[in-house]
């Protein structure tokens, strides 16, 4: 597992270093939910979670996704170069892959983690 080494699209981890990546994540960073979803009464559990590890209000907590992150790049170069990772059951519910700059794996729109950094220069801090 490479952590936030920030790798070059040509050095992309293959697919069982991105799963390993991703179940790390998933037990320590509390990446998820499993079943990423839109609607706001979905994944009740998880968002109350991460609200709680934030200090957070649920309602903001569903609005930091990994489209919005700071690590998040959907840079067409990148896009390409995830192609050589092929798809997996995760992938159906993300709502998109993209790729994780800080933990340098395949991340979804719909998901997140603890790690969740704001993109948005111009945000106030909490």
């Amino acid at each position: 597992m490479k952590l936030g080494l920030m790798i070059p699209t040509e050095e992309m981890p293959s697919a069982k270093e991105n799963q390993d990546t991703m179940n790390w994540l998933m037990e320590y960073w509390n990446l998820g939910p499993e079943v990423g979803s839109d609607k706001p009464g979905d994944n009740k559990d998880y968002w109350s979670n991460m609200a709680k590890v934030w200090n957070i209000k649920e309602p903001e907590a569903r609005r930091r996704l990994c489209a919005n992150c700071e690590y998040f790049n959907d840079s067409p170069k990148m896009l390409k170069a995830m192609e050589a990772i092929p798809y997996n059951e995760i992938d159906k519910t993300g709502g998109g892959r993209d790729y994780c700059k800080k933990f340098d794996f395949i991340c979804h729109n719909l998901r997140t983690c603890q790690a969740w950094e704001s993109n948005d220069p111009m945000a106030e801090e909490d």
